[in-house]
């Protein structure tokens, strides 16, 4: 089990991703958040196939057409982290910490 704490700035909504693989492809998704959108988000991925995100162009996968139907931010990197610990769990990456920064 992989499990993610984002903090995504701005919006205040800190989310918990949880992933739990199944097999060598695919894992469940679970993510926790007072934010509607991430709710509905939630919903929708509840189980995700890793071939069809990595094998399509950038953009068009499962999550982030899911975070398009659910209207989330266009910035929102919920999405983004899904992914992330998608791969972590499955193996398909290092599981390394990811930071945005502002710099004045």
């Amino acid at each position: 089990m992989t499990i993610m704490i984002v903090n995504p700035g701005a919006c205040g909504f800190t989310c918990s991703v949880k992933v739990t693989k199944l097999d060598k492809y695919r894992a469940t998704v679970e993510l926790a958040s007072q934010c509607k959108q991430i709710q509905r988000l939630a919903q929708m991925l509840q189980e995700v196939d890793f071939l069809g995100i990595y094998r399509g162009p950038f953009g068009q996968n499962i999550v982030s057409q899911s975070a398009a139907q659910c209207k989330c931010h266009p910035s929102c990197p919920i999405p983004c982290s899904v992914i992330k610990a998608i791969e972590g769990e499955l193996g398909m990456a290092v599981k390394k910490d990811v930071e945005f920064n502002y710099k004045e």
